[in-house]
């Protein structure tokens, strides 16, 4: 009898021990918490602050200070080849950016995570969404950048947040994450991080 009851102690100290890993850092599971948004403010080249409106009239990148740089990052091109081609296709992508962040979620998977990406528009009918990452060599100083880039028809009509919201997501591999500390996704106006 004392033998059980010793075994049934030492097995239940070592049953509630487990749930100091659960909520470690050690625990691939919780490398990146909860994201956490930033505002970005978006000022015209004179120091003056845009207003949302703006952005419906034109290209709200071209006032930007480092707008030659964003717009050639949202214009990426893909080749595609085939059997009966003769030629590749350059197909570009003209997206802009998406409104605001709303979620960033990283999905741990045995071969890496998936980053899911929620993002509002300020326009129902968007499409056509897609990550970006602003550097084309990988993650800068730890932290992997990505912009959230949609397709966004001006006519359209506002309408309820539900229907606005489009989704996309992107994988990161075990190797990409040996040098990531830190996922950041932009949008128009915030941008959402997620560390580890």
């Amino acid at each position: 009898m004392r033998v059980l009851l010793s075994l049934m102690v030492i097995s239940s100290m070592m049953l509630t021990a487990c749930s100091g890993w659960r909520d470690s850092g050690v625990n691939p599971r919780n490398w990146f918490g909860n994201s956490r948004s930033a505002p970005i403010v978006n000022t015209t080249n004179t120091g003056e602050r845009r207003s949302p409106s703006d952005r419906q009239t034109g290209n709200p990148l071209i006032d930007d200070q480092n707008a030659e740089l964003i717009v050639r990052r949202n214009a990426s091109s893909a080749q595609k080849a085939g059997i009966f081609r003769r030629r590749a296709k350059v197909e570009i992508y003209d997206g802009s950016l998406v409104d605001q962040v709303t979620s960033l979620v990283v999905e741990p998977l045995p071969t890496g995570a998936i980053v899911r990406v929620t993002g509002l528009p300020q326009r129902e009918g968007a499409f056509d969404v897609r990550l970006l990452p602003i550097s084309e060599d990988g993650p800068v100083n730890g932290v992997m950048e990505y912009t959230l880039n949609a397709y966004q028809p001006i006519e359209t009509p506002v309408g309820t947040q539900s229907t606005r919201e489009v989704r996309v997501g992107a994988f990161l591999s075990n190797n990409d994450l040996d040098e990531i500390n830190e996922i950041r996704v932009r949008g128009e106006l915030n941008a959402l991080s997620s560390r580890r």
